[in-house]
């Protein structure tokens, strides 16, 4: 063997870094014991596995105690808070209910006309609504098992119906008023419609028969003015502030027809001193105003009136309020009644058969003075008609012709 050569070092094998994978639930071997002997108790993977089971069935069912726990004394707070708003909805129930049942019996006997007092009951009625509504949403904090929470949460339930009730029978009350009101403003509408139709057609035609009647005394250089003075405009008094309508097509209808009612009401009082109409039903014109030939001489003449022929003893009435001047027998005229107006005019009634008035007394219009005649210097039963404005004749068909077609008077 050489001296010179190589030892050969001879590394020993390598230790391997990770040994072959067992399973975790293996068999295990438990040794007892006792003296000279010993046991071996073997738990198997399927033990080993339900031990482990129980142990986690241990750990929820001890988790879910301790929620249970909490959650009861949640729900025993929060039971308490219920009971509380319970007893204040209780209250405040007991008061809505005794008024939504005076009102009630206020509708019933048609005397409630108070809205601010009805929207305050509704507003009432919708508090206990709200606070019921906050009781019974306010979260599942009742227990299925617990009877007694049960038993409040029905109460309530049935408490919160039954504000609901009165209030829906308040509303469908409120409902049939405000229906009825708006029926009730609709034939006012109408109604008012035809009253201002009403009153301006009358105010027309007296403004009509004022125009007619100007046209005429003209000629006699005379004019009548319907506000003459400005007695319309004369007018005074305290203030007292009507009552206020809602609504406004309303408002402003009446306000319309009422200047247009004082408009007519003062046009019939100044019409009452004038003497339009007939002073005789029946009649015919036998001699005209103005210009004629005498009926006894032939001779040319001026006729300050109008003859209207009509059958001996029919009645004769004044045309307008006035107070009788004159009541006598009068030369030419016989018997003659002369009735004094005011506001310039006069009326004057010749050739009576009787005369029911005196001198001095008032008379109003359409009252009944006499009977047609045929007394004094006359052909034949006739009413001798004139008419006078501030001391002149004018001729007294413009005032007897101040009809409308059928004949009715103004």
């Amino acid at each position: 063997m050489r001296k010179n050569a190589r030892k050969i070092k001879i590394k020993p094998p390598r230790k391997m870094r990770y040994g072959p994978s067992k399973p975790l639930f293996q068999t295990k071997e438990i040794i007892f014991r006792s003296g000279a002997r010993a046991k071996a108790l073997k738990i198997s993977s399927k033990v080993q596995i339900l031990f482990l089971i129980l142990f986690f069935c241990m750990a929820g069912w001890a988790a879910y105690s301790y929620h249970i726990y909490n959650k009861t004394g949640t729900l025993k707070s929060k039971l308490n808070d219920s009971r509380n708003a319970y007893a204040e909805l209780m209250s405040d129930f007991v008061a809505v209910h005794k008024n939504i049942n005076s009102m009630f019996s206020l509708i019933a006997e048609e005397n409630f006309d108070d809205e601010e007092e009805m929207k305050r009951y509704k507003e009432q009625a919708l508090v206990v609504e709200e606070k019921i509504k906050e009781i019974a949403d306010s979260g599942n904090w009742f227990d299925g098992e617990k009877v007694e929470e049960q038993t409040n949460l029905r109460a309530a339930l049935l408490a919160r119906d039954r504000v609901i009730a009165e209030r829906n029978a308040l509303l469908t009350k409120i409902k049939n008023l405000e229906t009825s009101v708006q029926k009730l403003e609709t034939a006012e509408m109408e109604i008012l419609n035809k009253v201002e139709k009403l009153s301006e057609t009358e105010a027309q035609k007296i403004r009509n028969a004022i125009t007619g009647i100007n046209q005429s005394i003209k000629k006699q250089n005379k004019y009548f003015n319907l506000f003459g003075g400005g007695k319309k405009s004369s007018t005074g008094g305290t203030f007292e502030k009507a009552p206020e309508v809602d609504n406004q097509m309303l408002s402003k209808k009446m306000q319309d027809v009422f200047l247009k009612i004082e408009d007519l009401d003062y046009y019939r009082e100044i019409m009452k001193t004038v003497p339009v109409g007939k002073p005789v039903l029946n009649y015919h014109v036998s001699s005209p105003f103005g210009h004629r030939a005498d009926p006894f001489n032939k001779k040319s003449a001026t006729h300050k009136g109008v003859d209207l022929a009509s059958n001996k003893g029919n009645i004769i009435k004044v045309m307008a309020d006035g107070k009788v001047i004159r009541a006598e027998w009068v030369t030419g005229y016989g018997n003659l009644l002369e009735i004094d107006h005011g506001n310039g005019f006069k009326t004057k009634y010749a050739h009576l058969n009787k005369m029911y008035v005196k001198k001095g007394q008032n008379v109003e219009q359409g009252d009944e003075i006499g009977e047609v005649g045929s007394t004094g210097r006359s052909t034949g039963p006739h009413l001798h008609y004139e008419v006078l404005y501030n001391g002149v004749n004018v001729d007294p068909m413009a005032f007897i012709t101040a009809y409308n077609n059928k004949g009715e008077k103004i």
